[in-house]
This record gives C-alpha cells, sequence and structure tokens, in this order.
C-alpha cells in the first residue's frame, strides 16, 4: 500500500532539527506522498525548497487567513495567535504563485478563519474570492481552512466555479458536512480521528472515494502531547477501516487513488 499525506507544515520549526528524519520514518511507513503548505510568503518559499530536496514532498502554496490579512488589522488583533503573523502582500504573492504555478500541486493553506481574527470577516471573504478565483485560473485546487467560518466558506465555493476542493480539518457540523460532499469536494482527515467523535462521524457519512489523509503535522498528532509526523498517516487509515468495515490496504488505496484523480 501507498500513502499519502495532503496536508503539513514540514517548515515549522518543530522539525528544523531532525526532518530528514522524518521524512525517512515517513518512506519507512508507506508514506509516497507528502504535500507541504505554505501559509504565506516566506513558508512558500520554503515549501518550494523542501519539494526540491525531498522526492516525495510537493508544495502547495497558500496564503492564510490571518496572514493574508495582517496589513489590514491593528496592533494585537490576533494576539494568542500561535505563531508570528507575517505581513504579507497578497497582489504581490498571488501573482508569484502563478508565475510558480507549474512548481506547485494545490493552493493552501487558504480560506477563513473567524477564530483569530474578529469583525473582519467581509474583508476575509474578499481575499479569500481574489484566491478562488487565482485557483481557478491556473487550474489548481484548493486546500481550504474555515474555522468558525464553515458556511460561509462553503457558501463561496458554491458561488465560485472551483471544483478540486478539499476541505482540511473541517469543523463544520453534519448537514454541511453533506452540502460539500454533495458538491464533490474532498475532506481531508487528520489523525486525531482516533480520539474525536467528529471526524470519526465525518468518515463513517462521506463517501471513501471523497475522502483523503492529512496530518497538519506539527499540529493534530494521534498521541496527546507528541509532535505529529507523516508517518502517523497510517493510523488514520486504520480508524477509517474499521469504521467503514473495510480492511486497511482497501481504504489505503482508495485514499491514494483519490490523491492522484485531485492532484
Amino acid at each position: 500500500m501507498i500513502l499519502v499525506d495532503v496536508h503539513s507544515h514540514l517548515d515549522h520549526g518543530r522539525f528544523k532539527d531532525d526532518l530528514d528524519n522524518v521524512i525517512e520514518d515517513a518512506k519507512k511507513n508507506n508514506v509516497g506522498a507528502i504535500i507541504t503548505s505554505g501559509v504565506n510568503t516566506s513558508t512558500n518559499r520554503l515549501a518550494l525548497e523542501l519539494s526540491e530536496k525531498y522526492d516525495i514532498v510537493k508544495a502547495s502554496f497558500g496564503l492564510y487567513p490571518v496572514d493574508a490579512l495582517a496589513k489590514e488589522m491593528e496592533q494585537g488583533e490576533s494576539e494568542g495567535f500561535t505563531r508570528d503573523v507575517e505581513r504579507l502582500d497578497v497582489d504581490k504573492e498571488i501573482e508569484w504563485i502563478i508565475k510558480n504555478k507549474d512548481k506547485c500541486v494545490g493552493i493552501g493553506e487558504c480560506g477563513l478563519d473567524y477564530h483569530w481574527v474578529k469583525d473582519k470577516n467581509e474583508e476575509q471573504k474578499k481575499i479569500f474570492w481574489k484566491i478562488i478565483e487565482m485557483a481557478e485560473k491556473i487550474n489548481k485546487p484548493l486546500i481550504v481552512h474555515s474555522r468558525k467560518a464553515e458556511l460561509d466558506a462553503v457558501d463561496m465555493l458554491e458561488s465560485s466555479n472551483a471544483k478540486k476542493v478539499v476541505m482540511h480539518c473541517f469543523m463544520g457540523k453534519k448537514s454541511l458536512i453533506r452540502r460539500a460532499a454533495d458538491n464533490g469536494w474532498s475532506f481531508s482527515i487528520p489523525p486525531v480521528i482516533t480520539r474525536l467523535q467528529h471526524f470519526q462521524m465525518m468518515a463513517d457519512i462521506v463517501n471513501l472515494s471523497q475522502l483523503l489523509t492529512e496530518t497538519d503535522a506539527p499540529y493534530l498528532s494521534p498521541y496527546p502531547g507528541e509532535r505529529n509526523e507523516p508517518a502517523f498517516v497510517m493510523e488514520i487509515i486504520k480508524k477509517i477501516a474499521e469504521i467503514k468495515g473495510m480492511d486497511n490496504e482497501e481504504v489505503a488505496n482508495n485514499i491514494w487513488m483519490n490523491y492522484t484523480r485531485l492532484f
């Protein structure tokens, strides 16, 4: 079987001392492809560098909602955010992504975030529209973040011409999951499915042909307190197989086919 991690952050500081080992461990655990996602100017360049260095790593270029809006935010508006926010020029970054479109497999992480940024919903939507239109123009899948903004994200995507959509770590309610699934979009499920009923429910109601595996490494580990890694994808496969009443290899092979069809 071949496994895939469609969303990770290998540029994260928690990997700076042992990334070679992390990649080797992933290979030993049958991971055949890892998409590392940028979130701003600097991490998009790092994602590109990593994709050129490691044979199983692919780059996704993103504009994370908090970074994309940073130039318009007052000091302290993102207080409590888990990393330093980079103030990027959205239009210039979109130009760079278009110029380098052949060096990435997708656009993301991008979307909406009403958890870390308050009262700037319309500003976020304007930026997300630009990103959606850009992804349509260069025909790349969107990897969508929608924390506390699931309904607006689905509404916007439905109003667009976007066909290739991955709802990353989607926390919308069951009816919204069904609605997104009816649009033919995919859902990437993280390793915390082993301990979060929400993702178990998602794996149950969504057709296997629309499921993908992600780690969001170093976040969302299946082991509380431990750093997450692409090598842990197998934990997702085992849980989906249990829920679907299938064997691990059948689930893994189907998800790999989903990945190759979308990306």
